[in-house]
């Protein structure tokens, strides 16, 4: 066999394999997001019920970013959901 074709079939091989992996997680990838959002307002949720030592203006600026979480996970836009839950967490002191 030609060493020149040899080389064209793996470089489509291995092209194709990165569109492949590509295409993947650009479809699933939101999917992940979308059960992980619910995970993190529940860790903050349980987070208030314990009444961490916070600022009342704190403690509702977590409410209003977990509320703006929620809404934008609703939406199903759960990449900026999981940004403004993270904030949330951070507010928090959660992982």
């Amino acid at each position: 066999m030609h060493p020149l074709k040899t080389f064209n079939q793996r470089y489509l091989r291995s092209t194709l394999t990165v569109l492949i992996v590509a295409t993947s997680l650009l479809v699933l990838g939101p999917r992940a997001w979308a059960h992980s959002c619910p995970l993190e307002m529940n860790k903050i949720d349980q987070r208030l019920l314990q009444k961490p030592p916070l600022s009342p203006e704190k403690l509702e600026e977590v409410r209003r970013l977990r509320a703006e979480g929620e809404r934008l996970h609703r939406q199903e836009k759960h990449g900026e959901a999981m940004l403004v839950l993270g904030s949330a967490k951070k507010i928090l002191g959660i992982d």
